[in-house]
């Protein structure tokens, strides 16, 4: 039987658990500084993801309302 994949695209469960312990090496010499800038990057990435997914999916119920009023 097949491992159970996520509904969303990404990485396979194993796959994540190596990135993880790849990314905790890497960020461990980082200064406290350092690493907060880092996390505020990331966190700039996500808001930026989600008002993109967020606009997206306002155009697509737009489009399904005009399509269905013709």
């Amino acid at each position: 039987m097949e491992p159970s994949t996520p509904t969303t695209v990404g990485l396979s469960e194993p796959a994540f658990e190596t990135l993880k312990h790849k990314l905790i090496d890497l960020v461990e010499p980082l200064s406290d500084s350092q690493l907060l800038d880092l996390a505020d990057g990331i966190h700039e990435l996500l808001r930026q993801r989600r008002t993109l997914r967020q606009h997206h999916a306002e155009r697509m119920t737009e489009r399904a309302r005009l399509a269905s009023l013709s």
